[in-house]
């Protein structure tokens, strides 16, 4: 089977987030580390100000780089945030995503990056190398994707915005994105290095009964167009309820 160029990075992209644990690995919540704090301060001062659920940048951030910012090569801080030195022009598998929010700046997904310095008034090497203003971009497209929408709506009301934004243009792909967004949201994710906040997500609402089978059903994702290629198979049962 062939596999244009396009069809390759989407594959990826959702491979990569397909591979999501759950929610506490051994039932037990874990204190947050201080950067893990920090970014949650600034999900919630991004929430206010662009009027978006905080649990939808939290999420987002959790799926795209499970709260790592990746900066391009030379441009790491090296203050001791978590962080991941990326190739800013790679040859082979996906295009690079920016900071902690996975913001893109491609042929194929999109210019997230530039159209969100734009909309806060910095420049894209600052929302590139600085973690506040790299949440407070995606913030401020979600609220521009959102139409008027406001964090006091339900979240599953934010899924087209979701799918705007991670530039998957097929529409039925970029659901698989946002649904494993919204899922996180629903079960909640925590570790000692990021915490999804877990909120009710109507998830029929969002996606209709027959489509819902399909993106819930337990499936196998094989990662193509690399020399080694990655094989997840995600479960997607919600985790058991605690004991009274």
């Amino acid at each position: 089977m062939r596999f244009t160029t396009k069809a390759r990075l989407l594959a990826a992209l959702c491979a990569g987030l397909a591979a999501a644990p759950a929610a506490f690995a051994d039932g037990q919540p874990r204190d947050l580390s201080a950067a893990a704090k920090r970014y949650k301060q600034y999900f919630q001062e991004a929430s206010k100000k662009f009027n978006v659920p905080v649990e939808l940048l939290e999420s987002i951030a959790y799926a795209e780089t499970r709260w790592r910012s990746h900066v391009p090569k030379g441009m790491l801080k090296k203050n001791g945030e978590p962080e991941i030195e990326i190739e800013p022009d790679p040859h082979h598998g996906m295009p690079p995503t920016y900071g902690i929010m996975g913001l893109r700046n491609d042929t194929y997904f999109g210019t997230s990056l530039t159209q969100g310095a734009a909309l806060i008034r910095v420049s894209p090497e600052v929302v590139i190398t600085d973690v506040r203003s790299n949440i407070r971009a995606a913030a401020a497209l979600l609220a521009q994707y959102g139409a008027k929408k406001t964090r006091n709506f339900p979240i599953e009301d934010w899924e087209e915005a979701v799918a705007r934004y991670s530039g998957i243009p097929q529409r039925e792909i970029a659901q698989i994105y946002t649904y494993e967004i919204l899922t996180a949201i629903r079960q909640g994710r925590e570790s000692a290095d990021f915490k999804v906040g877990q909120r009710h997500v109507e998830m029929e609402k969002a996606y209709g009964k027959e489509k819902l089978k399909k993106l819930s059903a337990r499936r196998i994702t094989v990662e193509t167009g690399v020399p080694d290629p990655k094989i997840s198979t995600p479960d997607f049962v919600d985790p058991p309820a605690k004991q009274q």
